[in-house]
């Protein structure tokens, strides 16, 4: 453990040089102060003219409505990708293998970068940016619905085969039952993600509100980029309140029977309910995702108390017989206050289905339609992204590169530092009080609304372009995601260990520090891992607006049609972040397992 200390101490040291987050770098921003005045003053107050209102409504639509096909599109290509990967459901070693490649492959390459590719086959236009969102979601997906069919019980599965069902009938009855209410947890928090990254995605050319942002932006309009701005942030909120409420219609509530470290991805979900879900708890009996799951699966059966009111046994296996009748056994589902809403969720999700494949942009003839006329050069810009020689891969890109994995770790790492205390006061039970507990939500959750490349390009506006730029835009990012992920963490300690520290009579910070902390620090570490990891990720595509990193040398390479270095820039990522992402792993097993 100690020499892991020492590695990551001096990695970090090494990236705040490279990054010049150095005591003089420091400086350099404070002696800035009067030009981010300036520009402060220049953006308020913020407002959206009246004449861009409805082009600005409609492009927010349009967003919220790519983030939904791109999110379906995921789920229904990241279910069976991620079944196909799991070892309990395709024996088939070398199927297991490419599917896992495609989900890695799908992860390690940020949406941006899938929708500048895009936009160069299928033009400027919301087609690119849903085909971006889908692929870069099957991802996540993929990857938790691999980890959870991994993890579910062997027993139904054992009752299903014993019957003398096939593969595929084992595989429908016996896991996807069993991963019905982690799929609808994952495909709603999905959601969530997407819509955040669809914001940015027209800065690229992909529709949504990031083409009109943009527009603002290269035309030095302040007040109306802060207006959109903040009109981002309040539909991230409403859209993560309207989630949360999605998911606990659906899911109810759930009971943590079964302790387990967490594995990469449970901390995706808002509350503990979809956290314990994953990590091995199990839905309460009468909660709505279990009844879905068993609407969905199997027929309800009569109860044994309804069937012990018949007046024979033979009387029971007679659905004809007038005792049966009179026992007012009902072989259908009956429509009760869960069932309505169950069905209300899944009509307004259907709705909004079909409104997602028809209304972005156009509508469905210009832009669905792109889709089979666009298809066509696909193969062919494939090969010219295919690097036929390694001359593209100059000292510039290496050097960029590394830039971008400082970015990454300082990034993370300043994020930890003020994250954690902070994560103290936003969990419920450690916070000095309601008060404190709720504003430092409602905070965390606000700055976690703001979207990382919104953030480059005001600090890039403020101070100047460069990694420095990108690093900071990145930590306050991150900030917001740490302090979600680890509050959750800490609510979740055990209150005995707690009470025995209280008991002798430890202050509030002498039983946070040796009664909740111990308890979380795996949790914490593993997490930390997944951080750095995501950082690498988000911090490709901050260069793009000028906070450094090869993102940078992307948009160049899609503007000039370099088409060669594009995709030797994308080999670049793919490598890093899997690299990365095999190391994270590795630690993760030698340190909390």
């Amino acid at each position: 453990m100690w020499s892991f200390s020492i590695l990551f101490l001096t990695a970090f040291i090494w990236s705040i040089n490279k990054v010049n987050l150095t005591p003089q770098g420091v400086i350099e921003i404070f002696r800035g102060w009067p030009e981010t005045q300036d520009l402060l003053a220049r953006m308020w107050p913020p407002f959206i003219p009246s004449e861009d209102l409805n082009v600005v409504v409609k492009a927010v639509w349009d967003t919220f409505l790519m983030a939904f096909a791109g999110t379906f599109l995921g789920l229904i290509l990241g279910i069976p990708l991620g079944l196909l990967a799991a070892k309990n459901v395709m024996p088939l070693a070398f199927i297991r293998f490419l599917s896992r490649v495609t989900i890695v492959f799908a992860r390690a390459i940020p949406a941006l970068v899938f929708a500048l590719f895009f936009v160069r086959v299928y033009g400027i236009g919301p087609l690119a940016g849903i085909l971006a969102l889908g692929l870069h979601s099957i991802g996540m997906i993929g990857k938790l619905i691999t980890d959870a069919a991994e993890e579910i019980d062997s027993g139904p599965r054992e009752g299903v085969t014993s019957t003398g069902a096939s593969g595929f009938q084992d595989t429908i009855t016996g896991v996807w039952s069993q991963i019905v209410p982690t799929a609808i947890a994952v495909g709603l928090y999905r959601l969530e993600i997407c819509f955040r990254a669809a914001n940015i995605l027209g800065w690229v050319g992909a529709g949504g509100i990031g083409v009109i942002f943009r527009g603002y932006q290269g035309n030095l309009r302040y007040q109306e980029m802060l207006g959109v701005t903040l009109l981002i942030t309040l539909m991230v909120i409403l859209m993560e309140l309207l989630s949360a409420i999605t998911r606990h219609t659906l899911l109810g509530t759930t009971k943590n029977t079964v302790k387990k470290t967490p594995m990469l991805g449970s901390r995706f979900f808002s509350g503990n309910r979809s956290q314990s879900m994953l990590r091995g708890g199990h839905l309460e009996r009468n909660s709505i995702g279990t009844k879905l799951a068993n609407i969905i699966v199997r027929k309800p059966q009569p109860t044994i108390t309804e069937i012990s009111k018949l007046d024979s046994v033979e009387d029971s296996h007679n659905i004809h017989s007038p005792h049966f009748k009179k026992s007012k056994v009902q072989l259908t589902q009956p429509w009760t206050s869960d069932r309505v809403k169950v069905n209300l969720v899944g009509l307004s999700l259907f709705s909004l289905l079909v409104l997602s494949l028809t209304q972005p942009g156009d509508g469905i003839s210009s832009v669905w339609g792109e889709l089979f006329t666009g298809s066509g050069k696909f193969p062919e810009f494939l090969g010219r992204v295919t690097p036929d020689d390694w001359s593209w891969f100059t000292d510039r890109i290496v050097s960029d590169m590394l830039e971008t994995i400082a970015i990454g770790l300082a990034s993370t790492t300043i994020a930890l530092i003020f994250a954690i205390p902070f994560a103290f006061l936003a969990a419920s039970n450690t916070a000095p009080g309601k008060f404190i507990y709720r504003v430092s939500r409602f905070f965390n959750l606000s700055v976690r609304c703001l979207p990382e490349l919104v953030l480059a390009v005001i600090f890039v506006a403020a101070i100047g372009p460069g990694p420095k730029t990108g690093t900071i835009a990145m930590a306050i990012g991150m900030f917001g995601f740490v302090v979600k992920l680890f509050s959750d963490t800490i609510e979740e300690a055990k209150q005995n260990i707690r009470d025995g520290v209280t008991s002798t009579g430890s202050t509030r910070i002498q039983e946070s520090v040796t009664g909740v902390f111990p308890q979380v620090a795996p949790s914490l570490f593993s997490n930390s891992l997944y951080l750095f990891d995501v950082s690498i990720r988000s911090s490709t595509v901050i260069g793009i607006v000028g906070g450094g990193g090869i993102g940078f040398l992307t948009i160049n390479a899609a503007k000039t049609l370099n088409f060669e270095t594009l995709g030797g820039i994308i080999f670049c990522i793919f490598v890093v972040v899997y690299a990365i992402e095999l190391l994270s792993s590795w630690l993760r097993r030698k340190f909390v397992s």
